[in-house]
């Protein structure tokens, strides 16, 4: 099957023989004549003098077109500055208050570690008091039981004592009393004896 040939079948329909027609020819519009071009006129030499004032009115011209033109750029660069030294203040005061910002940061940064050295110091303080503590009930307990150690020994040597003195007056009172020595009278107290006789 060729691309010509169609696919489908279609019923075939009468068709009508084509109809002829004479027109008329129409006319060709006409061409438009072309415009005539006037001739440039000459132009009449100009005079030194003319020339000399046209020579001075350019000058003239490009003076205050310079003027103005520099005119123009200095309010341009005084707009400019005046808008950098608004966007110099905003800088500014957006840096001031990033710095604030910052040492405000800074501040509560420091507060937290002071925070939490005071913290680790308490503990610190805590452990110590602790640790003090024990070793106080430890001297405590030492020195009690060293009171305890002395009160045994004072009692054990006073029980000592106590045998030693009732073992002493037992042996005392065992012994035969002897009569007092009589006493050695000196040559003196002898002569004293014998006036008083």
């Amino acid at each position: 099957m060729s691309d010509s040939e169609q696919v489908f079948e279609q019923p075939e329909v009468a068709v009508p023989e084509p109809v002829t027609l004479d027109i008329a020819a129409e006319p060709e519009p006409a061409a438009e004549p072309e415009p005539v071009k006037k001739p440039k006129k000459a132009r009449k030499p100009l005079s030194d003098e003319r020339k000399a004032v046209l020579r001075e009115q350019l000058k003239k011209g490009r003076e205050t077109s310079l003027a103005n033109r520099q005119k123009a750029a200095s309010k341009k660069k005084t707009f400019k500055k005046a808008i950098s030294i608004e966007d110099q203040e905003k800088e500014e005061q957006a840096l001031e208050v990033a710095q604030q910002k910052i040492a405000a940061a800074e501040a509560r940064r420091e507060q937290k570690e002071t925070a939490k050295h005071a913290r680790a110091e308490a503990k610190e303080a805590k452990e110590l008091a602790k640790q003090l503590r024990l070793e106080l009930d430890e001297l405590k307990s030492e020195r009690k039981a060293s009171k305890e150690r002395k009160a045994a020994i004072k009692a054990e040597q006073a029980e000592k004592q106590k045998e030693l003195d009732e073992k002493a007056a037992a042996a005392e009172a065992a012994k035969p009393v002897a009569p007092p020595p009589k006493p050695f009278l000196t040559g003196r107290e002898l002569s004293r004896l014998m006036r008083g006789l």
